[in-house]
């Protein structure tokens, strides 16, 4: 048998360097949560997951450089979650709920995840550079969950009454508010998100139809005026 038709044998260096990584990234997940942002050392990060420092480096710049790219793809998943919800294909409220049903589902798969992010909160307070970066994403994941709303408010061919952005920030102020308290008090109630997400779109909904009327009403008034002169 050839050479190149050979079984392989093992993991490519490449799966390995994956699979490296994937091990830091969970083994910062819990030193976080149990230690905070600062008692997460490179050191205990590597030597929990098994791994030296030096495996740390070939993965990562730095400490923030991994915080940064747990946050990246913890938004990515998010985004590609927001946008599979609310396609604007079923009734607004009910997609809505479903939304915020679906988002709290994907929080509660890791637990840790909320603490997590209070934690990089937290740090990136006291932190100016990494406060940039962290900002950063945050503005650009808001700027694409606008993209969403103002797709899923043109499915059901209405025109938002306040800028998509501003529809964003309002959801994502929202999450992070309730996702807080949820940290504090366990025992929160999770529907009561669902209940808050659905009655404020719906709201808005309510609002572009009515600001929909009104323009109709005031441009049938205006030709009627123009009709009379």
């Amino acid at each position: 048998m050839k050479a190149g038709r050979l079984a392989r044998s093992g993991p490519t260096r490449r799966e390995r360097q994956a699979a490296t990584r994937a091990a830091l990234l969970r083994s910062a997940s819990r030193l976080v949560c149990k230690r905070g942002m600062h008692g997460a050392s490179i050191d205990l990060i590597a030597a929990e997951a098994g791994y030296t420092k030096g495996a740390f480096y070939a993965n990562f710049s730095s400490k923030e450089d991994l915080f940064l790219s747990m946050l990246d793809e913890r938004f990515a998943a998010e985004l590609e979650r927001l946008e599979t919800s609310m396609a604007g294909r079923g009734e607004p409220a009910e997609e809505a709920r479903e939304a915020a049903d679906s988002f709290l589902g994907y929080v509660n798969s890791d637990p840790q995840w909320p603490r997590l992010y209070q934690e990089f909160a937290a740090y990136a307070a006291r932190s100016p550079a990494f406060q940039e970066q962290f900002a950063a994403r945050q503005r650009a994941l808001r700027a694409r969950m606008a993209d969403v709303f103002a797709r899923w408010a043109s499915a059901f061919d209405v025109e938002p009454p306040i800028p998509p952005m501003d529809v964003a920030a309002m959801t994502f102020f929202m999450a992070d508010g309730f996702l807080l308290d949820r940290v504090l008090d366990p025992q929160l109630d999770d529907r009561l998100y669902g209940t808050m997400v659905e009655v404020f779109l719906r709201g808005l909904l309510e609002m572009a139809r009515e600001h929909a009327a009104g323009s109709t009403v005031a441009a049938g008034s205006a030709a009627s005026a123009g009709s009379t002169r």
